[in-house]
């Protein structure tokens, strides 16, 4: 007797491939790729040297960057701004340290300063040269990390969803035919009354062989 298919199996292996392997997969891409390009477009901005000034026509909150990390005990470089006018430009420093460190290039913030007009402004970071980034450029970095970070996020999420889908549907039929083989089995052994040789034997009449 044939047994009946085993079912399911191909379901569960692909439903497990899409949750194991695909899913962080294709999260882990669009994080690669969406902080690869931010940080490109970061390295794409000029270096100003220490005490130089930088052109400034965008009235938004300018981020200046400097070289390298710091840690939460070491101390901040210290940034001095000089408006068009000669007078000091106040300059936030933030509550926290955000650094930006990809591929062996590393940024930190210094602080952040709001332009008074249009203008050259001086800036001098205990020396160090430093980037600025004005509002135009932010929101491109953010475009930048954010639309490829989403579609990695977004695919990842939905090939686990259907990786799960599939593996639990794989799992019941998976199930369900090997109780089929198994009745089919049991069937095949004991066949019953109406089925398989006489209980005696084909030659035989009866326990006494009468």
């Amino acid at each position: 007797m044939q047994l009946p298919k085993r079912r399911g199996l191909a379901l569960t292996i692909i439903g497990a491939v899409l949750m194991l392997i695909l899913a962080p997969a294709a999260a882990g891409i669009g994080v690669w790729q969406g902080v690869s390009k931010g940080m490109s477009a970061v390295d794409d901005q000029p270096w100003i040297s220490a005490n130089s000034t930088v052109h400034v026509t965008d009235h938004n909150s300018q981020t200046i960057l400097v070289e390298g990390t710091y840690e939460s005990t070491d101390p901040l470089p210290v940034c001095d701004i000089t408006g068009p006018d000669g007078q000091q430009v106040p300059i936030d420093r933030g509550s926290g340290r955000l650094t930006m460190d990809w591929g062996g290039t590393a940024f930190t913030r210094a602080g952040t300063f709001l332009p008074e007009g249009d203008g050259d402004y001086r800036i001098d970071c205990d020396g160090l040269r430093t980037k600025v980034l004005d509002s135009d450029i932010a929101n491109d970095i953010a475009r930048r990390v954010l639309v490829p970070l989403g579609i990695g996020v977004g695919l990842g999420a939905l090939a686990f969803l259907v990786g799960v889908i599939l593996l639990i549907v794989g799992i019941v039929k998976l199930v369900n035919s090997g109780r089929e083989r198994n009745q089919a089995r049991i069937a095949a052994t004991y066949p019953g009354p109406y089925g398989g040789p006489p209980p005696y034997g084909p030659q035989s009449k009866g326990p006494y062989g009468r």
